[in-house]
């Protein structure tokens, strides 16, 4: 992050989103729920029911008990998706970086192919936070961005751990560069 900063710039906050925050995270621990009900619900219902995938294998002609052996395929295949949803979320957000400097709000994401925005402090008209039951038990927030220009979107950070302390940061950023006079000293 240090190679998008100026040469006098110095961070004032700079973060990472928490996990918890990410939505493919709770979907992938839904599907491991789901897979865990469905197991135990074909398992009482039908005891004889056998769907592993070795007996799909044998359907085509294929000894699969070496690959995935008698495990059930629903279950299975469930928890396999609902993993890499997991996976894709801890991808996500180890790569997601907040950062608020003394000139700037700096938000950077991507995996593959990084989006850098810079927002100047100018331009933003309000930060807001938002906290819903489940992240107050979380001890987490969204921020909201919203410029100044009508037309272009909102900006919300999703995730953010102690989401007071950033807001308050960028408050201090506007508040320094609203009332600064162009030779640098503050306005009375």
């Amino acid at each position: 992050m240090e190679n998008y900063m100026l040469e006098d710039e110095k961070a004032t906050i700079s973060i990472k989103p928490s996990i918890l925050g990410e939505h493919s995270f709770w979907l992938g621990v839904s599907l491991l729920i789901l897979s865990v009900v469905v197991f135990v619900l074909m398992s009482l219902l039908f005891p004889k029911y056998d769907l592993s995938f070795s007996t799909l294998l044998s359907y085509v002609g294929v000894n699969g008990s070496f690959l995935l052996g008698d495990l059930p395929f629903i279950s299975t295949i469930l928890e396999i998706i609902a993993v890499l949803y997991i996976i894709y979320a801890e991808f996500t957000v180890y790569f997601k970086h907040y950062m608020v400097t003394n000139y700037r709000v700096i938000l950077r994401k991507g995996i593959i192919a990084k989006d850098t925005n810079i927002i100047l402090p100018a331009k933003i008209s309000d930060v807001s936070v938002d906290i819903n039951i489940i992240e107050r038990i979380l001890k987490l927030g969204k921020i909201v961005i919203r410029p100044e220009e009508t037309s272009r979107p909102k900006i919300t950070l999703f995730g953010v751990r102690d989401p007071y302390k950033f807001q308050e940061a960028v408050l201090k950023l506007i508040d320094q560069k609203t009332y600064q006079k162009s030779d640098g000293t503050n306005k009375a």
